[in-house]
């Protein structure tokens, strides 16, 4: 009779643990058993020795742990939770604010829910443990500063409680997983010039730009979108209509961004490495780029190659700035080999800034033959003395401004330090007024 006490008391523990008596996608299992067992011993021990002392505790331990399943399984149909990304589009050095929720729909108060998480995002860690009220809900932030670029994930996720006395607990999973882009931050201040290049046969641009340029073509009807800025007054009065300036392309070439990804000219760890630097100079120049209505693009052979055509607009900065985030130096194509790539696809006319931490000359042959071609070239040589390597970053700058080349050297931390919590000093969030405006506030950090 023991031996089958025992063996349904085994079955029955595994099935349990097997969460095959949840409710509505709520997993329930033994949380701690020692009070199971008391039960399974007081049994047995009624059975084989009859006495009211046994029957007395069987009784109230049966009546204690009915009452810690019935509580559990109430909080199973009950408990539910979810999470909200506050800011969709993050840079390094912003804050990662996500707004959580738990609600308790039964008639029974969850003294304890714990929220855990597998997002992969560095640094974010979220371990909270909440009481949530009966017919009651409890809402909180979970915030961090984002202190590497790439891609991670937020999520999957989950909510776990139980009854007061820790004998049964639920798990509610939440499987969805969303995609968080940490995107490479831009610094506005670089004091280095984009090289002009020229769009060879032509002076000025046949291509109509959709923003504003320096180079005013013609005029056109005024459309309900347009600018009042770009309404051209002389003729408007004199032909008794609005009439709005077209704006031209400049006809400066396009630009294409050349990192050096080659894993073994890499120095430096994290923010104070090569790869950072050459991440961080790429994003700001891009965005100046875009700011001046010029085409640019990305060339970067990493171990999974980040290759963004030319083009303008805000969608063109996404998809550099995403190409960025996702960009590894880890790839095994030397530069000579990356120009001599460049160098088939680029245009006559176009230009390149090539960003590099190497200190050798194997691929200056090559940056000639880019200069014959008609590719007007940038060099910004990453000095290896300050950050900690070895080789003459200047004699190699020298020797790039004798084929005629403009070059310069950066050295660690002329672009920028990784920003901290201490060093924001606040957060910009978004508060809507009384008349429905959305304006930016500066909140506290901490």
């Amino acid at each position: 009779m023991v031996a089958t006490l025992a063996d349904r008391w085994a079955s029955w523990s595994a099935r349990l643990n097997r969460g095959l008596l949840g409710d509505g996608g709520a997993r329930l299992t033994v949380g701690f058993r020692l009070p199971l067992l008391w039960l399974a011993a007081l049994l047995v021990a009624a059975l084989i020795l009859p006495d009211r002392v046994w029957t007395t505790l069987l009784i109230g331990l049966l009546g204690l742990i009915a009452v810690a399943f019935m509580w559990a399984r109430v909080l199973a149909r009950g408990l539910a939770a979810e999470r909200r990304l506050k800011y969709g589009w993050v840079s390094v050095g912003d804050r990662l604010e996500e707004e959580f929720a738990v609600y308790n729909r039964s008639g029974l108060p969850a003294l304890w829910v714990e929220v855990r998480d597998q997002s992969n995002v560095p640094g974010y860690r979220i371990g909270a443990v909440r009481s949530v009220g009966a017919l009651d809900s409890a809402r909180w932030r979970q915030s961090s500063i984002c202190t590497r670029r790439g891609q991670y994930r937020l999520g999957p996720w989950e909510i776990v409680s139980g009854d007061p006395f820790g004998i049964f607990r639920l798990t509610r999973r939440y499987e969805a997983a969303q995609e968080l882009i940490i995107h490479p931050p831009i610094h506005t201040a670089l004091p280095i010039p984009l090289p002009p290049g020229r769009v060879e046969g032509r002076s000025r641009s046949r291509e109509r730009a959709p923003q504003a340029t320096v180079n005013a073509a013609t005029v056109r009807d005024y459309h309900i979108q347009d600018p009042y800025r770009w309404i051209h007054w002389p003729t408007t009065a004199r032909r008794d209509a609005l009439y709005v300036r077209q704006f031209e392309r400049d006809a400066a070439g396009d630009i294409r961004l050349v990192l050096d990804c080659h894993a073994a000219a890499q120095l430096g760890e994290g923010a104070e490495g090569t790869e950072e630097h050459a991440v961080l100079l790429a994003a700001s120049l891009a965005a100046r780029a875009l700011s001046e209505t010029r085409d640019i693009g990305l060339n970067a052979y990493g171990a999974e190659p980040q290759i963004v055509l030319p083009g303008l607009g805000e969608g063109q900065q996404w998809r550099i700035l995403r190409a960025l985030a996702l960009l590894r130096a880890d790839g095994d194509v030397r530069l000579a080999r990356a120009l001599r790539e460049f160098g088939n696809t680029a245009r006559r006319g176009s230009a390149a800034i090539i960003i590099t931490p190497t200190a050798e000359a194997d691929w200056l042959p090559q940056l000639a033959q880019l200069a014959r071609q008609g590719i007007e070239c940038q060099v910004l040589l990453l000095d290896r003395q300050s950050f900690g390597g070895d080789g003459n970053s200047e004699a190699l700058r020298r020797a790039i401004n004798l084929l005629g080349v403009r070059c310069a050297t950066v050295r660690r931390g002329e672009i920028g330090r990784p920003i901290t919590e201490e060093a924001r000093r606040g957060f910009w969030e978004f508060k809507v007024t009384g008349t429905g405006k959305a304006v930016a506030v500066r909140r506290p950090g901490g």
